[in-house]
């Protein structure tokens, strides 16, 4: 019998963030929902696929990055005069959602990533809003797919989580929980076009940590006509990249790269767990 994998990252998150059991793997976000592998038989027949991905959440990052940008904060916060400013969403300058605090100077901007998104839990709104790491993965599994001799097609919407807005982490991790947890999809995706199987890409953990990224990626295969969940795995890796979080004051850019590098590895693990990719020999060694 499968078990599903539990950790505690939330229990123990909120004392002074000094447990660096935060960067492994046995002690991160809540409980999983066991895998899920189709038989051969079912994967010899898919041949083209939609690729949908999943609304990520914003990226945490520890120290806050307000500790770098406000030295007045910093100078409050050694005073001990209980100077505390609140939480909530905001995007950098390369269009990068990060929850964490904000200031008068730095306000909470998240009507772009919610203006064209229905509120029921389940729906889909378009993806050309934003820049985030789940569309990176998806676009880079598009070319995976297309090594494996399968045609993949990148959705122009993406499954909509009833959490947009919401600048609680808890909330967002509970949410994409649940949703990796579902057995079957709400979303009617025969109205979408005619594919052999829907393939959902979502982010479960995406924080830096101490100048080190991580990165969890939970992969859905779904049958587009009885909506049923036919695969289910993830992976995860953590990398310490200096020039990524200093990109985090301008354009980003480098901390994107950062990502899309992290995802390759992570969808080919993926895709061999549920059957669409061949080990290559350096796979095997």
């Amino acid at each position: 019998m499968k078990t599903s994998k539990c950790s505690f990252t939330w229990l123990f998150a909120d004392h002074k963030k000094v447990l660096m059991g935060l960067a492994l793997p046995w002690l991160l976000v809540a409980c999983t929902a066991p895998s899920i592998k189709p038989a051969a038989s079912q994967i010899d027949r898919l041949h083209s696929f939609l690729i949908v991905p999943v609304q990520a959440p914003p990226l945490e990052v520890i120290p806050d990055l307000i500790e770098r940008r406000d030295p007045a904060y910093r100078h409050f916060e050694n005073m001990a005069l209980g100077y505390a400013l609140p939480t909530g969403l905001y995007q950098t300058a390369g269009g990068i959602v990060v929850a964490g605090m904000v200031s008068d100077t730095h306000t909470a901007d998240v009507d772009s990533m919610t203006k064209a998104a229905p509120t029921a839990a389940g729906g889909s709104a378009s993806a050309d809003l934003l820049w985030t790491p789940a569309r990176a993965a998806a676009q880079k599994l598009r070319g995976l797919l297309s090594a494996e001799n399968r045609k993949g097609e990148l959705s122009l919407e993406y499954y909509q989580l009833p959490t947009a807005g919401d600048a609680s982490l808890q909330h967002w991790h509970q949410a994409i929980q649940a949703w990796y947890g579902q057995n079957t999809t709400p979303v009617d995706y025969v109205a979408m076009g005619r594919y052999d199987a829907v393939i959902e890409v979502g982010v479960g953990r995406y924080r830096i940590f101490e100048g080190q990224t991580s990165l969890q990626l939970m992969i859905k295969l779904i049958d587009p006509v009885s909506r049923n969940v036919i695969a289910r795995t993830l992976s995860e890796s953590f990398k310490v990249d200096d020039r990524a979080l200093a990109s985090l004051d301008d354009d980003g850019a480098a901390f994107k790269q950062l990502i899309g590098d992290m995802a390759v590895p992570l969808l080919r693990q993926s895709l061999g767990d549920i059957g669409l990719r061949m080990p290559s020999q350096a796979d095997e060694t």
